[in-house]
C-alpha cells in the first residue's frame, strides 16, 4: 500500500467524483447541444488541478479546443445548479429539522447561505447569457459562420475585457461559513451534521476555486487570443 493516508484516500476520492459527476452533461459540441465524452486527457489535467494548482501548467490546458474548455464549465454550472446546491440545502434543512429554528447559529447560517445563493445563480446567469454567448459568437466567426457586418458589430458589442473587469471572485465568500461555525460553537464539540455541512462548504469553496482558475487562466486567455485573431482579419 502507498504512504498516503486514509483522510487523502478519502479526499482523493470525493475531489474525483465531484469532477466526474458533471460529466453526464458535458458538451463537445456546445453549439449543436450534442452531448459527448470528455477527453481523457483533459480530464486528468484538470484532476491535477484540483490535486494541486501551484506553478499548474496552464498551457497544457490551452492546447484543448475553446469549445472543450467551455463546455467543462458549461457542465459545471449546470451540476452546481441542479446537484451542489440542493444538497446544501438539504443539509442546512437536516440542520433545521434536528436542533430547531431559534438557534442564533442557524439563523447566521441561513441568512448567509441564502444571500450567497442569490449572489452565486446571479454569477454563473451572467456568464451563460452574456459571456459565453459572446465566446461562441467569436467561435461562429473563426469558422466563417458570420459576415462582416455581424463580426463588426460583435466587437463593438463586448469583450472579453468587459469580462474581465466585472468579474468578482464569488468563491471567496463560502470562507464566511466557518467563520460562522467557529464563532458561535466556541470550544464545543462541532455536532456531525454541523461538520457534514461544513465539509460540503469547504469542498464546494474548493470547486468554485478550480473553475475559476480554469476561466480566468485558461478560458479567457484563449478567448482573447481568438478575439485578437479575429480582429486582425477583419
Amino acid at each position: 500500500m502507498n504512504n498516503k493516508t486514509y483522510e487523502e484516500l478519502i479526499s482523493g476520492n470525493q475531489i474525483y467524483q465531484m469532477v466526474t459527476e458533471r460529466l453526464d452533461t458535458y458538451s463537445t459540441d456546445i453549439e449543436n447541444l450534442k452531448y459527448g465524452e470528455m477527453n481523457n486527457e483533459l480530464l486528468d489535467l484538470i484532476l491535477d488541478l484540483y490535486d494541486d494548482d501551484k506553478d499548474f501548467p496552464y498551457n497544457k490546458l490551452r492546447k484543448f479546443s475553446i469549445s472543450e474548455i467551455l463546455g467543462y464549465l458549461q457542465a459545471s454550472h449546470k451540476y452546481y445548479l441542479t446537484k451542489k446546491l440542493p444538497e446544501i440545502e438539504q443539509s442546512l434543512l437536516h440542520i433545521f429539522s434536528k436542533y430547531g429554528q431559534t438557534h442564533q447559529l442557524l439563523a447566521a447560517l441561513a441568512m448567509f447561505f441564502n444571500s450567497y445563493k442569490t449572489k452565486l445563480v446571479a454569477h454563473i446567469k451572467t456568464e451563460e447569457k452574456e459571456f459565453f454567448p459572446y465566446i461562441k459568437k467569436l467561435m461562429k466567426a473563426e469558422k466563417g459562420e458570420l459576415d462582416s457586418n455581424a463580426k463588426a458589430g460583435l466587437f463593438s458589442e463586448s469583450s472579453v475585457e468587459d469580462f474581465n473587469d466585472t468579474h468578482d471572485p464569488i468563491e471567496d465568500e463560502l470562507k464566511e461559513v466557518s467563520k460562522i461555525i467557529q464563532e458561535f460553537s466556541g470550544k464545543d464539540e462541532m455536532p456531525l451534521p454541523y461538520r457534514i455541512f461544513l465539509n460540503q462548504v469547504e469542498l464546494f469553496e474548493l470547486e468554485l476555486r478550480k473553475h475559476a482558475i480554469i476561466e480566468d487562466h485558461v478560458l479567457v486567455p484563449m478567448a482573447i487570443e481568438l478575439e485578437n485573431k479575429l480582429k486582425n482579419v477583419a
